[in-house]
């Protein structure tokens, strides 16, 4: 098999797994999100960031990095946009942990407002997870049969 076919296959597996993740994960977040904002309330207690936060986005950047590479084998501005867009969001809630100390009274201030926001970012999980999809549908359309 060559790079340009493992690119292609890559791309659909990718994106078919991460559009499920989102739309899993959006719905979990908007059906439990008392327990949910519990879980972070309890977690701005703590000193550290809590470890499954540090492990999302820690394997979402190590699916992000072979797509880097791949997007050039061919070229394709979706694949390299969507790679810099993963990197982006890593980078973001990354920032968001490393600034753990900060974010913690604000969890704490604003406990009320935590089930509407984790519903909110619930809703965006969903819609991100059906555009991953389309871009799926793409990857598996252009491909030669």
């Amino acid at each position: 098999m060559n790079l340009e076919a493992f690119s292609i296959k890559w791309f659909a597996l990718y994106y078919t797994v991460l559009g499920i993740s989102f739309i899993a994960g959006g719905s979990y977040l908007i059906l439990k999100k008392q327990q949910l904002s519990q879980l972070l309330q309890k977690a701005a207690e703590q000193e550290k960031p809590p470890p499954v936060f540090i492990r999302i986005i820690k394997y979402f950047l190590l699916f992000t990095l072979p797509g880097l590479v791949l997007s050039f084998t061919p070229f394709s501005w979706i694949e390299l946009l969507f790679t810099l867009w993963s990197l982006l969001v890593v980078y973001i809630a990354g920032i968001q942990l490393v600034r753990w100390q900060d974010n913690r009274p604000l969890i704490k201030a604003n406990s009320k407002k935590l089930p509407e926001v984790i519903s909110r970012c619930g809703a965006i999980m969903v819609a991100v997870g059906f555009a991953i999809f389309l871009l799926a549908y793409l990857v598996i359309n252009r491909t030669p049969i």
